[in-house]
């Protein structure tokens, strides 16, 4: 487990290179349109979700492994950011606290990244459980909506129109919004929910 930690970890460094890439683009893209906008954070998006990266030497990112392979055994575990001057500055103060004591059974990475991916476990389990939870509220919440057409749908209990579902997605519209109010987020919301089903 604490390789796949070590992976993710990696992946994480790798896209936050990007993400300080699009930052410091859209400053300087200020007047272009937003769609490039949307594309760069797409980017981010990719990387953020692919478990393996492109190598290439036009790369934005200066290195695809900041924690090597087997840094928890080394003797003098050390980072590779992939910029040297980078790496002169953090590796010496890296080293000396991470370096394994001569009488220690273990080195303290060893210890640090199995304990770090338990942590990120049960992070994950618990997002997990809050989302489907939060679902399932909000789900009981619409049970009592009154059906218009369709998967349109008007109650209530909804401060403003929304889509809910993934794969049979229904629209939910606030009462009292008068006809071309709901007619508008009809259409509004009739076409986001094509685009959900579609994808």
């Amino acid at each position: 487990m604490a390789e796949v930690f070590q992976k993710v970890l990696n992946m994480s460094i790798a896209a936050s290179w990007l993400i300080l890439a699009v930052v410091v683009l859209r400053l300087l893209l200020k007047r272009a349109p937003k769609r490039y906008t949307l594309l760069l954070w797409g980017i981010v998006g990719l990387r953020l979700a692919l478990p393996w990266s492109i190598e290439s030497a036009l790369s934005l990112i200066p290195s695809a492994a900041t924690l090597p392979e087997g840094i928890m055994l080394e003797p003098m575990p050390a980072l590779d950011t992939g910029i040297e001057a980078l790496n002169a500055a953090i590796n010496p103060g890296f080293a000396a606290a991470f370096a394994p004591e001569p009488a220690a059974s273990a080195n303290p990475l060893q210890v640090l990244l199995p304990v770090g991916s338990v942590i990120w476990l049960a992070g994950m389990a618990a997002l997990l459980i809050w989302a489907l939870a939060s679902w399932q509220r909000l789900r009981s919440r619409m049970s009592t909506a009154v059906r218009l057409e369709g998967n349109v749908y008007e109650t209530d209990r909804a401060e403003g129109p929304f889509v809910l579902g993934l794969f049979r997605p229904s629209i939910y519209l606030p009462f009292g919004l008068g006809e071309a109010g709901a007619g508008m987020c009809w259409r509004t919301s009739a076409s986001t929910s094509e685009a959900v089903t579609r994808s």
